[in-house]
C-alpha cells in the first residue's frame, strides 16, 4: 500500500497537477500504512532474534537505518527540486521491491496455540487489548523515559534549531580566533545534523564491537547520560565548536544505548501481543514531536535557562527510570535464587 501511494503520487502528478490537498490525502494516505508496518516489522524482529544476538542485530539495524536516511537525503537533495514526481515512482518500486523481499524471505514465527488463546481472551476489543499494555508498568515507565531522552534530540530542529538561528544571524567562525569556516545558525543545524549521521554511518559497529563487553545496565545508564548531556549542552550555548563536541558526546551515547536499549524492550514485550507493544511503543516515540513543539510556546514565556533546566530534569527522570527498572529487576531475580 505504501508503493502504490507513492506510485499514485508520482504518475499522478506527470500526467495532471494534483491540488495540494490530493497530494495531503495520498501522502497521509501512505504515512497510515508506513504507521501500520512498523510495529509489525519491529516485532518482527524481535520474533526472529535470541536475547544472546538481539542487541547485534538491533546495532546492525540502527546502522542501515541511519546510512539509509543519509543515503536518502542525499538522492533527494539532488532530485526533489527538478524530479520529485519521478523520485516518488522510484521510491514506489523500491517498495514493491521490499514487498517482494518480504512475501519471499521473511517468514512470519506463529506463537504458540495457548498464547494464541490468551492473546484472543485478552483483546476481544481494542481496548481491553492497550489497557492490557498500559497495565505492563515496566514497560510504561521504559517507554516514559525514552520519550523524554528521545524529546531532547526532536528538540534539536524545533527549539535549539530556533534558538541558535536567533542568536547567530551573522556568519561566525566555528574555530575561535580564526575566520576559517564561518556558518549562520541555519548552516550550524544543519552541520550537527550531518555530524550526527556521518558519525551513526562511520562508527556504530566500531562502538558496537568496543562496547559489547559491557552489559546492557552500564550501556543504557553510561549512554544515556551522555546522549543526554549533549543535548543539554546544545540547548545552552551557542559557541560553534562547543555545540560540535556536545553533538560528538551526544552521539557516542545514542551508539551506546540505542541497541541495548532496543534489545532491553525486546525482553520487557509478552511473546503474544508484540505488535501492539511495539506499536504503542512507536506512538510514543511520534509524541515525543509535540513535546520538542511544546518547548518552541514555551521559549516565548520562560527563560532558555529554564528550559535547559527543563530539559536536565527530563534527563535525569529518565536515568532515574532506567536505574529503577534494572535495580528491580535484579532484586527479583535475587530473590528467585533464593527462594529456588
Amino acid at each position: 500500500m505504501i508503493g502504490i501511494g507513492y506510485l499514485l503520487a508520482g504518475v499522478s502528478n506527470l500526467i495532471f497537477s494534483l491540488s495540494p490537498y490530493a497530494n495531503f490525502g495520498i501522502f497521509l494516505f501512505i504515512l497510515f500504512f508506513t504507521g501500520m508496518a512498523g510495529p509489525a516489522y519491529g516485532a518482527v524482529i524481535i520474533d526472529a532474534s535470541t536475547k544472546e544476538n538481539r542487541k547485534a542485530i538491533y546495532t546492525v539495524s540502527y546502522w542501515l537505518n541511519n546510512l539509509a536516511v543519509a543515503a536518502g537525503g542525499i538522492i533527494g537533495a539532488f532530485l526533489f527540486k527538478k524530479y520529485p514526481y519521478e523520485m516518488f515512482i522510484g521510491i514506489a518500486l523500491v517498495a514493491f521491491l521490499s514487498w517482494v523481499v518480504t512475501k519471499i524471505w521473511l517468514q512470519d514465527i506463529h506463537v504458540s496455540a495457548t498464547a494464541a488463546n490468551i492473546s484472543q481472551q485478552a483483546t476481544k476489543s481494542w481496548l481491553e487489548n492497550y489497557r492490557r499494555i498500559l497495565s505492563n508498568k515496566r514497560f510504561v515507565f521504559f517507554t516514559i523515559a525514552g520519550l523524554f531522552l528521545f524529546s531532547l534530540e526532536e528538540s534539536l530542529t524545533t527549539y535549539m534549531g530556533i534558538k541558535l538561528v536567533e542568536e547567530i544571524k551573522n556568519p561566525v567562525s566555528i574555530f575561535p580566533l580564526t575566520a576559517f569556516f564561518e556558518v549562520d545558525g541555519f548552516q550550524l543545524i544543519g552541520l550537527l545534523k550531518a555530524e550526527n549521521t556521518i558519525l551513526v554511518v562511520l562508527l556504530s559497529l566500531v562502538i558496537a564491537g568496543l562496547l559489547k563487553k559491557y552489559q546492557d545496565r552500564l550501556l543504557m545508564l553510561g549512554g544515556g547520560f551522555c546522549y543526554a548531556f549533549g543535548f543539554i549542552v546544545i540547548s545552552y550555548s551557542s559557541v560553534p565548536v562547543v555545540l560540535i563536541i556536545a553533538m560528538f558526546v551526544a552521539t557516542i551515547g545514542e551508539l551506546a544505548h540505542i541497541p541495548a536499549k532496543q534489545a532491553y524492550l525486546a525482553s520487557l514485550i509478552p511473546d503474544d501481543a508484540r505488535g501492539s507493544y511495539m506499536a504503542v511503543y512507536g506512538l510514543s516515540l511520534h509524541f515525543s514531536g509535540i513535546i520538542a513543539a511544546l518547548f518552541v510556546m514555551l521559549s516565548g514565556i520562560i527563560s532558555a535557562g529554564m528550559i535547559t533546566f527543563l530539559f536536565m530534569v527530563m534527563g535525569s527522570v529518565s536515568l532515574i527510570i532506567y536505574y529503577v527498572l534494572f535495580q528491580t529487576e535484579h532484586e527479583e531475580k535475587s530473590l528467585e535464587k533464593t527462594t529456588a
